[in-house]
């Protein structure tokens, strides 16, 4: 179909809009921690593509206009999803150019469909703004209403670092463009392996785009990140997605190749298993029966006992950290981090996550530089039930010796 600007226009005048989701998953615990809505238009039948949405809009002065409508009909269609807990949604970051920065319009909409902020990214590309200090402010908004921001197709660009630390985003969306054939191509793996390093300094979590092969998963994991989104996994479906037997067979032989490479690997440190199974195990026995009012002082203890622990706090089952982050006696904490205080949102973290979904218990993550003290580590989590029977996920930092 020739797609022309009276086409586009009946599709916008006719809010002639679907949505199609793409899962974002967890090879550490096989499952879909997120979905991002991709807008499209129909008309007759056939699909137009957000492109032309986008560049009609830009053309007409309609792009705020067409950026809304697509977010009403993404959270919307989201209402009715039950694959997973949080919405990916794409913001057109250009329109910060015309309004006034944190709104409140993402919010409303965001109320309007019941839908928790918490449970919403927004993603960003920042290029698209003229005025960074509008960025910025539109990003400490919403971030204080309880979204996470993603920052969206980061690569190899000239100002890749500045835009990190100017949004400091809580998801990098790393670009296909660096996943692409990274298994052979030593240049994009230097280039990941930066993205990655800078995402452990600021304790952002890491999502490979458009993996299209088991070798991309396989080498993106062990370069250190966290997600996938791509069409090896799922081709994005405008149906309530179901997590299918073709999924789970590319999750099941993605992780087969995983291990066989680690094997392999001479780099990769063999895991003292037993020996970090003992220690959260230990501190879960010590904590429970506890009232929740000792908790901190329990950890306390438990962490000046036990010198290989750099840290400890404690989760609640919705992923919100219920006590301090209690540091042991001899921990050093680099300049420009802190220990996370009560209240911070875990539950995109794969230590919380797997522990919820009974998926691993304990779990063990990779080393990395921690957002607390910017030293590494590696950490460790299980959990235990409180005098309330409620869900509590015990959480210890190791320090690399």
């Amino acid at each position: 179909m020739n797609i022309t600007a009276d086409i586009v226009r009946e599709v916008i005048e006719n809010e002639s809009i679907f949505v199609e989701f793409q899962p974002i998953i967890s090879l550490n615990t096989k499952k879909i921690i997120g979905l991002e809505a991709l807008a499209r238009g129909a008309y007759q039948g056939e699909t137009v593509s957000p492109y032309f949405l986008f560049r009609y809009a830009g053309e007409n002065g309609s792009t705020l206009h067409v950026d809304r409508l697509c977010r009403e009909k993404a959270m919307k269609a989201f209402t009715h999803e039950t694959a997973a807990p949080t919405l990916f949604v794409n913001f057109e970051t250009s329109v910060l150019n015309d309004i006034e920065a944190g709104n409140g319009e993402f919010l409303r909409t965001a109320e309007e469909h019941n839908i928790a902020p918490g449970n919403i990214v927004i993603e960003l590309n920042e290029s698209y703004v003229k005025d960074s200090y509008n960025l910025l402010m539109f990003v400490n908004f919403y971030r204080s209403k309880g979204f996470l921001i993603a920052l969206d197709n980061v690569g190899s660009g000239p100002d890749t670092i500045n835009r990190l630390m100017l949004i400091n985003p809580d998801i990098i969306k790393i670009d296909k463009a660096i996943v692409s054939n990274i298994e052979s191509n030593t240049y994009n793996q230097q280039v990941f392996k930066s993205i990655i390093q800078t995402a452990q300094k600021i304790g952002a979590m890491t999502i490979a785009q458009g993996v299209e092969t088991v070798d991309e998963v396989v080498t993106c994991m062990l370069m250190g990140v966290d997600y996938f989104q791509g069409f090896y996994f799922s081709k994005p479906e405008q149906f309530n997605y179901i997590f299918s037997n073709d999924v789970r067979l590319k999750l099941e032989d993605a992780a087969m190749r995983l291990n066989l490479s680690m094997k392999n690997n001479p780099t990769v440190a063999t895991v003292k298993i037993e020996t970090y199974k003992r220690i959260i195990y230990d501190l879960v026995n010590h904590l429970t029966g506890v009232s929740p009012e000792k908790y901190d002082d329990e950890l306390s203890r438990y962490v000046s006992q036990h010198s290989e622990i750099e840290c400890a706090f404690l989760i609640d089952s919705r992923g919100f950290q219920i006590t301090d982050t209690v540091t042991g006696p001899d921990t050093v904490i680099s300049e420009g981090y802190a220990p996370a205080p009560k209240g911070v949102n875990h539950d995109i973290k794969n230590y919380f996550y797997a522990i919820k979904e009974q998926i691993e218990d304990p779990f063990i993550s990779g080393w990395y530089i921690s957002s607390a003290t910017g030293n590494n580590c590696k950490t460790i989590s299980s959990h235990f039930y409180n005098t309330n029977n409620e869900l509590i996920v015990a959480c210890v930092d190791l320090k690399k010796k």
